[in-house]
């Protein structure tokens, strides 16, 4: 049964005449009746007793009347609730970022957009998975992540929106505070405190020191960048971090250090290029319009 069907039986159910059911409903006549009974064949029984100049709906015909009216009913509703999705899903989209996004320019991004565009949903999810797995699987919209190569898959798009570098994060009085880099052949012998897989930060840097043959002597691994700070703090160990992430902690007995090669990472925001969300496609647009300025 198709709901073609339907509507033809309810409309002639209503009109009791095969010529304006078939001007009601832009089709031929010869169309109306082969309809009617395809379904009185489909159904077993018959809707309409047309034996006599004047077509008249049996009782069958009622029963199925009443059924045929809440099936459409149903149908029309469920469009109706369906295309309110749709309208919610234009106009918001979800943004899973690294957990150290608190630290940069994409949380303001986000509020700023949030205060100019009411009507729109944003959503922002900390994730400890692969990143660019979640977006190209639509577990997402967006995504806020660090950018290490120039590696990238063809259906995603991406736009820097701000960088960072690593830095040594040492002691206040320690002897290589006083110098302006460090090179990591001085940190030899050293402990590290250092921020755990969880963060997404610890495979790039073990990677740096492999490439630079620097052997890392873990001490301590973990979550919380403030605990690492305290411990800093009473000279147990250094850190290699990134440097927007730590200078919140300023006033501390810390001081930072750049290394004295290349170490930049980009931050960077993704999506997928087929995705033409209204919200998304306005987040993208004013981003790229303020980042655009500022390079």
């Amino acid at each position: 049964m198709n709901l073609q069907k339907l509507q033809v039986f309810l409309t002639l159910y209503e009109t009791l005449n095969y010529t304006e059911t078939a001007e009601r409903l832009y089709i031929s006549q010869g169309n109306v009746s082969k309809q009617i009974m395809a379904l009185e064949k489909e159904l077993g029984v018959q809707l309409f007793d047309r034996s006599r100049r004047h077509i008249r709906i049996t009782k069958e015909g009622k029963v199925v009347e009443a059924h045929a009216r809440r099936i459409l009913d149903s149908y029309q509703q469920m469009t109706v609730e369906l295309s309110q999705l749709q309208e919610e899903k234009e106009n918001e989209f979800l943004l899973h970022g690294i957990p150290s996004m608190p630290f940069y320019a994409i949380i303001s991004e986000i509020a700023g957009f949030k205060k100019r565009h009411t009507n729109f949903e944003v959503s922002v999810e900390e994730e400890v998975d692969v990143l660019l797995d979640n977006l190209l699987k639509h577990k997402c919209d967006i995504i806020f992540a660090r950018q290490f190569n120039d590696k990238l898959p063809k259906e995603v798009e991406m736009l820097t929106i701000d960088q960072d570098r690593w830095v040594v994060v040492l002691p206040s009085q320690h002897p290589l505070a006083r110098k302006e880099s460090i090179n990591l052949k001085e940190l030899e012998g050293e402990k590290f405190l250092q921020l755990s897989e969880k963060t997404q930060l610890l495979q790039p840097l073990l990677e740096l020191c492999h490439a630079y043959q620097f052997d890392l002597k873990i001490t301590y691994k973990g979550n919380r960048i403030n605990l690492i700070i305290d411990f800093i703090e009473n000279d147990l160990g250094l850190s290699l971090m990134m440097e927007k992430m730590i200078r919140s902690f300023e006033g501390k007995q810390i001081i930072w250090r750049p290394l004295d090669i290349e170490t930049e990472s980009l931050m960077v925001l993704m999506k997928l290029k087929t995705n033409k969300s209204e919200a998304v496609q306005q987040f993208w647009q004013e981003m790229q319009e303020n980042y655009a300025k500022k390079d």
